[in-house]
């Protein structure tokens, strides 16, 4: 086999092979838009849900307590809101730092392609 023939053939599977790990960033990548997608779609849903009962709750308390203790009352919805508030942020906080690396799949196999390529002589 020519020399010429060889860097030929090595040039075009290195072509393929970079082919093939755009496509699976590609991959990584959509499905990333995807799920951060319907995560919004579904947060913006349960935020309005939630701000619509919990005003109405807070009214409701505001409402029965007003003649009795008004004060107490009010406080006692304040405290629940500012309570509610850090554990949700607490929440949100832990679930931003479990996510999966951005493109893990991708760094994956390139990081095998190149443990594999270090292999040959």
């Amino acid at each position: 086999m020519a020399l010429g023939q060889i860097l030929s053939e090595l040039g075009a599977n290195t072509v393929r092979l970079a082919r093939q790990r755009i496509e699976l960033a590609t991959l990584d990548l959509e499905e990333e838009i995807l799920r951060l997608g319907g995560l919004l779609v579904g947060a913006v849903a349960t935020v309005l849900m939630a701000t619509l009962a919990l005003a109405a709750i807070a009214a409701l308390v505001a409402v029965y307590f007003w003649d009795s203790a008004r004060i107490a009352a009010l406080a006692g919805i304040a405290g629940f809101f500012a309570l509610a508030t850090i554990v949700m942020a607490r929440k949100l906080q832990l679930a931003l730092r479990a996510k999966p690396p951005f493109m893990a799949g991708t760094l994956a196999e390139l990081e095998r392609d190149a443990a594999h390529l270090e292999q040959k002589p």
